[in-house]
């Protein structure tokens, strides 16, 4: 039975590599020919439509680590969020351990800072 699973991992991997072949030849076959027919075209057009195309490019990436920041800064809230979330629950329902615990690691931050 352990053979069967192995020779069922190879035979993933390797339909997998295979798909992964035809993909990347698809691709630099396609990519080969977009670079012959830029070769055949006029040097100076060229040049005004490759400037032009990187100037959406960088508001595009401008945009897209503007939402990714935001995305974080969201993310980062609903963690705070949660953790207060979790401290008041853990408050209402254990409040002498939760003191205790807190008061413990303030002294502990006290030492730290005056054996530092």
């Amino acid at each position: 039975m352990r053979g069967c699973r192995h020779h069922q991992w190879r035979r993933r991997c390797a339909s997998f590599f295979l798909i992964a072949f035809v993909l990347l030849s698809a691709t630099t076959a396609r990519a080969g020919l977009d670079v012959t027919a830029a070769n055949t075209d006029v040097r100076a057009p060229e040049s005004t439509q490759s400037s032009s195309a990187q100037r959406p490019d960088a508001s595009a990436l401008e945009a897209k680590r503007q939402a990714m920041t935001q995305q974080k800064m969201m993310m980062k809230k609903q963690m705070m969020m949660q953790k207060q979330m979790a401290m008041q629950r853990e408050m209402q329902r254990h409040p002498i351990r939760t003191r205790v615990h807190f008061a413990l690691l303030s002294f502990k931050r006290k030492l730290h800072h005056a054996f530092r």
